[in-house]
């Protein structure tokens, strides 16, 4: 499924997303990612569910967002946010411009051969990398409503299962190559009650969802009353810039609290 998928449903998309917990971003102006007069740079910034807060909390943000539509969507809910209309690849940058690069459920989209690099370059030195997603099921938390979703899933093949369970970035990967360094991870637990509209919305907006699959999701919060409590997690991690002089070739090898079986691509 290509990045693009969220243009197509640009509207859907900015109703229907959950925002993030408030922990999320008082974690980032703990580790002073965030705060007045930052200057951050947002890739893949969507419907501008992060860019919001982020501008809450003074931050100057530059959001690098592909789709137009998105684009047109950011301007209106963000008014201030200086965005550039291109895929994160291509982009071209200011080199130690900026004090954080942030990527909202954005990063796993992006070529981090290239990104990584990119990246590194765009920061200054002390620059932090923050990351974060949420995963749509919590697998410690067992309901009829996520049996039934399971259910579904499972009409996949199997390969098609082991893929889309991954939650990427993994902190593995954005070490590649030993530009960043983890500084910390944290994860939030949540719950949200949603109608069985607000189902068939939310799960329209998942890439690895058929049209069929979200109407089953759908029936199904409509036979469990109508309402469904669902259980979330977030991941955040944060990682800080090295220096290419000390920069090593092999990845650093850490425990990832992501990596496991995340419910939903995003």
């Amino acid at each position: 499924m290509s990045r693009m998928h969220f243009e197509q449903i640009a509207g859907d998309y900015a109703a229907a997303r959950p925002t993030y917990p408030d922990e999320l971003y008082r974690a980032l102006a703990d580790a002073e990612v965030t705060g007045p007069g930052r200057r951050i740079l947002e890739i893949g910034a969507g419907a501008g569910l992060a860019t919001v807060e982020l501008l809450r909390a003074g931050c100057e943000v530059v959001a690098v967002e592909p789709g137009a539509r998105l684009v047109e969507h950011l301007r209106a809910v963000a008014p201030g946010v200086d965005v550039i209309q291109c895929g994160f690849e291509d982009v071209d940058l200011p080199g130690s411009a900026f004090d954080a690069v942030v990527a909202a459920t954005s990063l796993h989209w992006v070529d981090l051969a290239v990104g990584l690099p990119k990246i590194h370059g765009a920061l200054r030195t002390g620059g932090r990398l923050a990351v974060w997603r949420t995963v749509f099921g919590d697998d410690e938390v067992g309901t009829e409503f996520r049996r039934r979703v399971a259910a579904i899933v499972a009409r996949r093949s199997s390969d098609e299962q082991d893929r889309r369970r991954e939650v990427r970035p993994t902190v593995d990967e954005l070490s590649e190559g030993g530009l960043f360094e983890l500084a910390s991870s944290e994860e939030w637990r949540w719950s949200v009650d949603l109608t069985a509209d607000e189902v068939r919305r939310l799960f329209g907006t998942f890439s690895n969802w058929n049209e069929a699959e979200v109407a089953a999701a759908g029936q199904a919060a409509d036979e469990l009353g109508g309402v469904v409590t669902e259980h979330y997690r977030t991941v955040l991690h944060l990682l800080r810039r090295r220096d290419r002089e000390s920069a090593v070739d092999e990845p650093r090898r850490v425990s990832d609290p992501s990596d496991g079986a995340g419910r939903h691509d995003a």
